[in-house]
């Protein structure tokens, strides 16, 4: 595969070496513009500017055209500057003290003098940047300065710490309702997101660690509707950071910053158990060569472990106790020992440790006055012991435990080059290595989970879709802009490519998994440790790689590459009017193509060896920015919008399901056993079908016989051969060949107004309209007929209770093959959109004080929030009404109403002291959430995914068991439920409790003697739950659904005359739902108590700091 990738690859590097083009990004330095004219406003051609960097002593310049304009693009980010103007004849104008901002354009016009004796220079003090009234803003944006990194409260030390701060946005990064999936993380133009979607949207994440140190870093933006049509991979939203630079100043610091559970609130009264969390930061950088050569480096290490203390025994009180006796694990782990000798491992509490290292090195070379270049190389390696869950329903065995480690490498080069007066060039090439994997080998043994009933569950043994798991990724950018500036336009010319090589190992069960629980025989029963000791499970699955595979671990290898090219003028078409016109159009092309199962094809007349490739994806962009000032004022109102097309790219995880799930290169055993099965004439001869040495001594070897395990005892029994023989697959995953990558439609209009004070007010409306976006189809469910009986359904009155019914009476589902189970399509969907408006109030920091306030409306929809790596996963728990024709509903993301508010103080008091105040207020709604089922309602064997039904009164269903009185009353109490009377409620229409989260910093500065300074720093984030323990709860659904009663199927024909729960069954009732309220879950709803506290968030957490800087 990797020859397919250089196939490719290397014609474009050559392209991209022509001197002629170089190749290039966006997004990682700033600029200037400008009019210079004389004292009659006559424009004046051929004036000279240049602007120094101080720090670095950088030198940048220009000429003005016969326009008398002038540009400069490519300037390093930050201050100051200083920027000088001069032209025979004229008095020189310099500007000092001048800070830029990533991605700022700002604009400085200058009026010259005629030069007197006198007077031959004029210098003026420059103003701070405005990152509000900026000529180059059209869409919405946020920036997130050096200062407010600081100063602003992050335990976490990641960038989603700050995400938070965009009004659109919400702090799990999802930007604007949409899934976080969907954006883009650029790092010095480097991609460095999560591009395969296995974690939490950046890179390191299964590992919980973070993809760059929060202390590298200089400054970032978050941008919803960029109209520059240079950015592009998302339709979320595009968080661009830079790092820091080395300057002529050798500077550096160090920072410890940690905490322990005695920095850590109680919750209802329970503490956290003990842990340990530490960072250890360093940060170094100056010159090697004065005004030409500087390196900057920073390090992190991160130390963190938290013990698993669940406490085991029925005698014990309080939270955190496993509900079994202790006798009960003891007999468990007696049994894997002496019966099958296997050491399941203990009991005892655990410590496990979450560990990671990071490096980044770079280097800035000002090669001359008109070539930069930056390398920059960023490492990070970081382990988390997973696997174990400890619970008071759940408990593992301390082999169970595994490593995933996560490494990732990733080198950037920049050159940024000015050819004469009016053409610039960035060019970029990337480089990142990243390689996952979950180290199971040494604890190699099938998964074994215990059944006790009640909720309880005993687990041993490897997790199943931990068994073989591995990714690695390649992935090369190459990306070319070209920048002409000519009269009132600057024009800009690109190619923006991506060559990614994917290689991921996933099949689930590889070393089996085994089910048991307790059953009834011959008039005995069973009990789940019983079964266990006698072999005899209820459940098997297991996998293993077919001969055509021809390796006993078939991976998805496939390479992704997208091509990209754009065009786009940027028109200064009035003085105080600016317009941005651009189009841009990605092809991605996947060149490897998946096995083809031939069986697959005759089911359902797809290939699976079709992918989606070199279907193209087109974005015309316009931006405006209008900017004046009315009635003789000084204060500027800027009116600016947009409206273009965005285009980004699925996790490719759901990619790659096609190339894991073809069904030609895995075969499964996916076996159900009955009682009837251990004993009578179909059993083993010795009643046993658990038979795991053959895993436990050598998982690896071979493929297990395709009877074995459970039949190498009896492999003559005809039962044996029917329940274990091998299928062709349970599941096989598909593309509609026309799929073509998300794509979304936006539009913003928004008046920013300066105010008194340094105060700016912005109003801003943002709509996107979906083009492309996924959903999933399973082709193996047969068209339903409804209202009808055919195929053995249900008669069901569709037409009332809103479902189409794919199953039988008897519990079976309707397949087009009884060949495979799922058939998973990946296919296109346009429905879904999203809307926001945003009041905000900002101000800038200035003598010591700023913040901003900001209330958001939002309202967002899809089909299907994608919030799965599996396709299997997000088709089955996407609650609708129908599962293979979803309709739109509220997204998961979708936070109503939001309120943010942040402050900025600094008081200094003598030469020495400082003591900073930095907070972040978050009001919000709580997620939305959905009204299902507790059981299977459209017979598609699957639950817990299907909308309730809710009865207008207590003859539009049939009860049968609970009250009606408690049911009727429940739905009254519930405002989705009410207003959904006599329909089928729609996703997502409840609500969980509003949340209020307060974050505080303080930081106490001393300087010592020579600029160097010590910070001692408080971070607490809730501090709202500090002041009271009822304040910052955070109270969540877990998966946005609660079950609101039970599903017990529908009244059938044959039912009627008969009496159930005092009530008489008559025609009128067939098609009825049948459905139970009662019992603990209802408990529950009555009660209130159908949220859960979210453990963590819920709590105050403290972290204290000590920095030194010098």
């Amino acid at each position: 595969m990797k020859s397919t990738v250089m196939r490719w690859l290397l014609p474009v590097l050559v392209f991209c070496l022509l001197p002629v083009a170089d190749s290039a990004g966006q997004g990682t330095t700033a600029s200037i513009t400008g009019t210079v004219v004389d004292e009659n406003e006559d424009v004046l051609p051929g004036v000279n500017v240049v602007a120094v960097h101080q720090p670095t002593g950088t030198r940048y310049g220009t000429a003005t055209n016969t326009s008398g304009r002038f540009s400069i693009q490519g300037m390093r980010v930050g201050g100051p500057y200083t920027i000088s103007v001069s032209f025979v004849g004229y008095q020189t104008i310099r500007r000092e003290g001048i800070q830029l901002q990533l991605n700022q354009t700002r604009e400085f016009n200058f009026a010259l003098e005629p030069k007197t004796a006198q007077m031959e220079e004029v210098e003026v003090v420059g103003q701070q940047a405005g990152a509000v009234i900026d000529k180059d803003r059209t869409g919405a944006a946020t920036n997130v300065s050096t200062q407010q990194i600081e100063e602003l409260p992050a335990i976490g030390r990641s960038l989603t710490n700050f995400t938070r701060l965009v009004p659109q946005a919400q702090g799990d990064g999802s930007i604007g309702g949409a899934n976080s999936r969907y954006n883009n993380i650029q790092i010095d133009g480097a991609t460095l997101d999560d591009v395969f979607g296995l974690g939490d949207a950046v890179p390191g994440s299964q590992a919980g660690a973070e993809p760059i140190s929060l202390d590298a870093i200089k400054e970032f933006n978050i941008n919803i509707a960029p109209y520059d049509v240079r950015s592009s991979g998302f339709t979320g939203g595009q968080i661009n950071a830079i790092t820091k630079s080395g300057s002529n100043e050798f500077e550096g610091s160090f920072r410890f910053k940690g905490g322990t559970e005695d920095f850590t609130g109680d919750l209802d009264g329970v503490g956290t158990g003990e842990f340990n969390q530490a960072f250890y930061v360093g940060t170094f950088g100056g010159p090697i060569i004065e005004d030409e050569l500087f390196f900057f480096v920073t390090a992190e290490l991160k130390r963190e472990s938290s013990p698993l203390d669940t406490r085991v025994g029925t005698d014990l009180e309080g939270t955190n106790v496993f509900r079994e006796p202790r006798e009960t694990l003891t007999e468990v782990r007696s049994i894997f020992q002496d019966t099958y000798g296997y050491n399941p491992g203990g009991i005892s509490p655990l410590t496990q440790r979450q560990d990671d290292e990071k490096l980044l090195v770079k280097l800035d070379w000002n090669v001359n006055s008109n070539h930069r270049l930056t390398l920059r190389n960023n490492y990070v390696n970081a382990s988390d012991d997973q696997g174990i869950d400890r619970s008071e329903g759940s408990f593992s065995f301390s082999n169970r435990q595994y490593i995933f480690q996560s490494k990732q490498n990733s080198f950037t080069a920049q050159l940024n080059s000015n050819f004469g007066e009016s053409i610039f060039n960035e060019a970029r090439f990337v480089y990142t290595r990243i390689r996952d994997e979950r180290n199971v080998q040494d604890a190699a043994f099938p998964e074994v989970a215990l059944d006790l009933g009640g909720g309880d569950e005993i687990g041993a043994g490897i997790g199943r879709f931990s068994q073989a798991n591995r990714l690695n990724q390649d992935l090369f950018e190459f990306t070319n802009n070209l920048s002409y500036t000519t009269g009132d336009h600057t024009l800009t010319v690109g190619t923006s490519n991506k060559f990614y090589q994917f290689s991921n190992l996933f099949i689930q069960d590889f070393f089996g998994s085994y089910t048991f629980e307790e059953f009834v025989a011959d008039g005995d029963t069973i009990s789940a440790t019983q079964a266990l000791r006698r072999g005899q499970p209820s459940e098997y699955q297991y996998s293993y790689a077919t001969q055509a595979a021809g390796t006993d671990r078939p991976e998805a290898d496939f390479s992704a590459f997208q091509f990209g090219g754009y065009v786009q003028d940027e028109w200064q078409a009035l003085e105080n009017l600016q317009l941005t016109l651009g189009l841009r159009v990605d092809v991605p092309v996947l060149p490897d193509d998946p096995t083809f199962n031939p069986t697959a094809f005759e089911a359902f007349g797809r290939s699976t060896s079709n992918v989606a490739s070199g279907n193209p994806l087109w974005s015309p962009r316009l931006g405006f920015n209008y900017d004046r000032t009315f009635l003789g004022s000084d204060l500027s109102t800027q009116i600016r919008g947009g409206i273009g097309i965005f285009s980004g790219d699925p996790p490719y995880v759901f990619i790659s399901n096609q190339y894991s799930n073809t069904g030609a290169d895995v075969n499964r055993i996916d076996a159900t056993f009955e009682p009837s099965d251990f004993y009578g004439q179909n059993a083993p001869a010795n009643g046993r079908r658990f038979v795991p040495t053959n895993i436990g001594n050598n998982p690896t070897a071979q493929p297990l016989p395709a009877n074995a395990p459970f039949c190498q005892n009896n492999p003559d029994s005809e039962r044996c051969s029917e329940l274990l023989a091998p299928v062709q697959t349970t599941e096989i995953n598909l593309a509609s060949e026309d799929f073509k990558y998300p794509q979304t439609f936006r539009m913003n209009l928004a008046v920013d107004q300066e105010l008194p004070l340094g105060v700016v007010g912005t109003l801003e409306g943002i709509y996107s309209n979906t083009i492309n976006d996924v959903t999933f189809r399973n082709i193996n469910l047969e068209a339903p007929s409804p209202g009808g009986t055919s195929n053995g359904r249900y008669p069901i009155q569709e037409s009332k209770y809103g479902r189409p019914f794919y199953g039988t009476p008897g519990g079976a589902v309707n397949r087009v093959s009884e060949r495979f189970t799922n058939a998973i399509l990946l296919e296109n969907t346009n429905k879904g959109y999203q809307y926001s408006l945003t009041g905000e109030l900002q101000r800038n920091v200035r003598t010591g004080l700023g913040g901003s306030l900001a209330y958001t409306y939002t309202r967002a929809t899809n089909v299907n929030n994608g919030s799965s790596s599996r396709a299997i996963s997000n088709w089955q728990f996407n609650e609708n009404k129908d599962i293979n024709d979803p309709r739109v509903g509220t997204a998961d993301y979708e936070i109503r109403h939001r309120i943010l508010g942040t402050l900025n103080y600094t008081l200094t008091y003598g030469d020495r002291f400082g003591t900073t105040i930095g907070l972040i207020y978050e009001g919000r709604s709580g997620e939305p959430f959905s009204w299902i089922y507790d059981g299977n309602a459209n017979g598609d064997t699957q639950s817990f995914n299907d909308l309730v039904y809710v009865p207008e009164n207590q003859s539009d269903i049939f009860l049968e068991s609970g009250n009606w009185e408690l049911m009727n009353a429940f739905i009254e109490g519930s405002d989705a439920l009410s207003e959904a009377r006599g329909s089928v409620i729609e996703r997502n229409t409840a609500r969980a409790p509003w949340q209020n989260i307060l974050d505080v910093q303080i930081s106490q500065s001393i300087r010592t003697f020579e600029g160097q300074r010590i910070e001692i720093i408080a971070e607490v984030n809730n501090f709202l739950n500090l002041l009271n323990d009822d304040w910052g709860r955070i109270q969540n659904t877990g998966f946005n659904n609660i079950p609101a009663w039970g599903f017990e199927g529908y009244v059938t024909p044959d039912q009627v005359g008969t009496v159930e729960n005092g009530r008489v069954i008559t025609q009128d009732d067939v098609g009825k739902p049948r459905v139970n309220f009662e019992g603990e879950t209802v408990r529950e709803r009555l009660n209130g108590q159908q949220f859960f506290t979210s453990e963590i968030p819920s709590r105050w957490r403290a972290r204290l700091s000590v920095k030194y800087t010098f």
